[in-house]
């Protein structure tokens, strides 16, 4: 994510012969380089490059179209970014970056594009026409166990969703989840045995039906959490259907991704395989009335068979809206409506320690907006499944500084369960390999009341949603200013990172909502936010 301003060019990822070449320069006395990343699965030696020099190692390889994370493996054993390439993931994972346009040129996000200087993706590409409830969208991401307990248990707290204000609900999987190989008691819920059925523990199809009812009598809508890439290695399918998966040297069926022995990998050449998919997801969109789908591990997906995806789902129903966890600027072209941008958290983190400014984070907002294609919608968040809590990440009081930030930006903003009230047992997704439950004895009032509060502003007020972004320079160090302009209407959104109060310029109207701010003094207080029409 973070883009240095100097590159050796010759070392830099670069069009060849054949397809893309990289270059590794190190010690002399490694034995081996391999290449791993989303074009390979991340194995870590599925692609060993040839040392050409003492220290200089290169490779080559044909890789489709779209965004490709990758690290190099040195000795097998440790996994480092490209250092020549300062273009590192959103996703907090410090990932190397490289994009390769539909021509073959390579594209790397450097330091600069603006709208005068836009990058080539921006130019010569237009964002797919999403439906046109989504950017009024506010996500919130929950496991039905953990929530409610079961679908009945999730539609008994409806109620806590309206009162935070979130219109749009994102359900992690219902499925069956695989024996062979758990983890835990429950195992992964990601690990799915059957797409066709729900997990009996959850409720069957009138519960969940009765959810779904219940969503969508309160104005809200639903986002089904798919698992695209593989299913469980006891899936049915396996034996019925061995042609339709991945197979190590010995004929095993295998998923290529380190650590996930318990996974059975798809092959996506199949053309069977694909049909029975997205026939699939078709039958659960159609009778259940799903407003949307969140494809995981999409980034190693073919983006010709999520552009199958969506021409299928839009079919059955026009105003689908597809969320891609990926960072791919080719998924929104005729795919998906949203991809992840976790950008946003890593440079709030930066700022509230220190490590960055106020005008840092602008110019990475400016190059990302420049870096994708035109109108494309971002999912920001501070936490999501594969993540800690934000209060670990910022401290507390910093991370209700940025969530003033973050719901107040343009994209979609995303919550995740119980970040709302201050549940501290979420660690990443892998909780949820146990029967774990949020703690809702640990209610942090304060918190969910700031949360509730920003939601409902960004509801009511359209320039938060949709609105122009324009930066405000020269602010006290650790403030992050911005103006939010639509139809007329300009609101100024000040968010203080730092941990000393600040005092802000008073051409401001009456606060539609501020925590920390003395008007008399014309200061915020150290985390503090205000958000009010400016004169």
């Amino acid at each position: 994510m973070h883009i240095a301003r100097d590159a050796d060019p010759a070392l830099l990822p670069a069009l060849a012969a054949g397809g893309v070449r990289f270059v590794f320069d190190g010690q002399a006395d490694l034995r081996t380089v391999a290449l791993a990343g989303t074009f390979n699965s991340w194995v870590g030696d599925a692609c060993m490059l040839e040392r050409v020099t003492p220290t200089r190692w290169t490779c080559t390889l044909p890789l489709p179209p779209g965004r490709h994370l990758y690290k190099f493996v040195l000795d097998d054993t440790h996994w480092i970014a490209d250092p020549a390439n300062p273009w590192r993931s959103e996703d907090g994972q410090g990932n190397s970056c490289v994009t390769v346009c539909l021509d073959g040129t390579v594209f790397l996000r450097r330091r600069g594009l603006r709208a005068e200087a836009p990058g080539v993706l921006y130019r010569n590409h237009q964002a797919l026409t999403s439906p046109a409830w989504l950017p009024d969208a506010v996500v919130y991401q929950l496991s039905v166990r953990a929530f409610g307990g079961d679908f009945d248990g999730v539609r008994a707290r409806l109620g806590h969703l309206a009162d935070l204000g979130v219109n749009t609900i994102w359900m992690m999987p219902i499925h069956p989840i695989g024996v062979a190989g758990r983890r835990g008691s429950l195992g992964d819920p990601y690990a799915v045995r059957d797409f066709e059925a729900i997990d009996p523990a959850l409720g069957d199809e009138d519960g969940l039906r009765r959810l779904v009812d219940a969503i969508h009598a309160r104005g809200m809508r639903i986002v089904f959490d798919w698992t695209l890439n593989r299913s469980s290695v006891d899936h049915p399918l396996t034996m019925t259907h061995p042609d339709w998966f991945q197979r190590d040297r010995a004929g095993n069926v295998m998923y290529a991704v380190p650590r996930r022995e318990y996974f059975a990998g798809f092959d996506f050449s199949n053309p069977d395989l694909r049909r029975y998919l997205v026939d699939t997801m078709c039958r659960w969109v159609e009778r259940f009335g799903l407003d949307g789908m969140r494809f995981d591990d999409s980034d190693i997906t073919p983006t010709d068979f999520l552009d199958e995806i969506r021409a299928a789902l839009a079919a059955v129903r026009p105003d689908i809206a597809l969320i891609s966890q990926a960072y791919d600027e080719f998924h929104h072209v005729a795919a998906c409506d949203l991809t992840y941008e976790g950008g946003t958290r890593e440079m709030l983190r930066r700022v509230a320690h220190g490590e960055a400014d106020a005008r840092e984070f602008a110019q990475y907002w400016t190059e990302s907006i420049y870096s994708f294609p035109r109108g494309a919608l971002r999912l920001r968040w501070l936490e999501e499944k594969e993540q800690p809590r934000a209060d670990a990440v910022f401290g507390h009081d910093a991370h209700l500084a940025a969530a003033s930030v973050l719901l107040t930006m343009d994209g979609v903003p995303h919550i995740l369960m119980g970040q709302e009230f201050g549940d501290s047992g979420w660690r990443d997704w892998t909780v949820l390999f146990d029967d774990w439950r949020l703690d809702w004895s640990s209610f942090d009032h304060a918190a969910f009341a700031h949360f509730s509060a920003l939601v409902k502003l960004r509801q009511r007020h359209p320039a938060l949603r949709r609105g122009a972004t324009v930066f405000i320079d020269g602010l006290p160090d650790g403030v992050i200013g911005m103006v939010r302009s639509l139809d007329g209407e300009r609101i100024g959104v000040y968010a203080n990172l730092a941990s000393t109060t600040a005092a802000l310029p008073d051409d401001m109207g009456v606060p539609l909502y501020a925590r920390g701010w003395d008007q008399d003094a014309g200061s915020l207080d150290a985390h503090g936010c205000l958000i009010a029409p400016l004169r």
